[in-house]
């Protein structure tokens, strides 16, 4: 029987109880048994040249595979030089959960999205912003409509900026249709599902927010757009957003490493996690 851990940080392992007891309780079907780990209750090191992992005073065993809902590239990566296989890999975690460099893969490749800067508030002039506003403004790493501030002048700019956690972030034109979104699920190089999420009452779309959604069938040039950023990167399970241009084309958005699925279960009969628990079988 295959061993794994299952790792999320307190928060979010709070607001998703019943998701990630869905992998627990399933592990067994798929011939593997998954223990829970919250990264309070965990320290990664070195110890006399070897990497390490304890739970409180206690080492643990390397498992066989770990299921990283953390959004920390550091555990995936620590995991992954003891030998062990990790789901997002490491790098997927470390390039998705930074905008800026999820962008400049992305559309290297001739991927359109909305006119993006790259900034950082060391060096950061609003006088070479050469954007109008209104403007969005975006944490490197924020997730689940976190982190996203729509921007009216350069005063409210300035004291945005000054109030981030980190100095990298984002800036964006506004786009044709705000409040608007499409999620695409994706698990390895197949195409779950998509959704289209959308609120009235804010141009931020995320049903955790309050927005609503559908169910959503993509087109041929749709397709064909998913699966080139499918082709981009080694994902394991995630979910790629999609804004819409003036004609309701798709503009990238974002990748989203550690995906949330009400959307998926409210508007599919789809089980995500035996599926995605397939996918981690047939990769062992």
């Amino acid at each position: 029987m295959n061993r794994g851990f299952l790792i999320y940080n307190r928060e979010d392992y709070c607001k998703n109880n019943w998701f990630a007891q869905s992998f627990i309780s399933n592990a067994p079907l798929y011939n593997m048994n998954i223990e829970l780990l919250l990264t309070d209750e965990i320290t990664i090191g070195i110890k006399e040249n070897k990497l390490f992992v304890n739970r409180g005073e206690k080492e643990l065993e390397v498992p066989d595979f770990v299921i990283n809902r953390s959004r920390e590239s550091i555990i995936g990566s620590h995991f992954e030089l003891m030998g062990c296989k990790v789901f997002n890999s490491s790098y997927v975690t470390e390039i998705c959960n930074n905008k800026a460099k999820t962008h400049q893969i992305v559309n290297s490749k001739g991927i359109n999205s909305v006119k993006t800067l790259l900034c950082d508030r060391r060096y950061f002039s609003v006088n070479n912003i050469n954007l109008n506003f209104p403007i969005i403004l975006k944490s490197l790493g924020g997730h689940g409509g976190n982190g996203v501030y729509k921007i009216n002048n350069s005063d409210e700019l300035n004291k945005q900026i000054s109030a981030l956690n980190n100095d990298g972030f984002i800036l964006q034109e506004m786009c044709s249709n705000p409040g608007i979104d499409i999620r695409v699920f994706v698990i390895g190089k197949e195409i779950v599902a998509a959704v289209k999420r959308y609120s009235s009452k804010s141009f931020k779309a995320n049903f955790s927010l309050g927005g609503e959604s559908e169910a959503y069938s993509l087109n041929p040039n749709e397709l064909c757009i998913v699966k080139k950023i499918i082709n981009l990167f080694n994902f394991d399970f995630a979910g790629i957003d999609f804004i819409l241009d003036k004609n309701g084309d798709f503009l990238f958005n974002e990748i989203e490493d550690v995906v949330g699925c009400r959307t998926l279960y409210k508007n599919y009969n789809i089980d995500v996690v035996k599926k995605y628990l397939e996918h981690i079988k047939n990769q062992l």
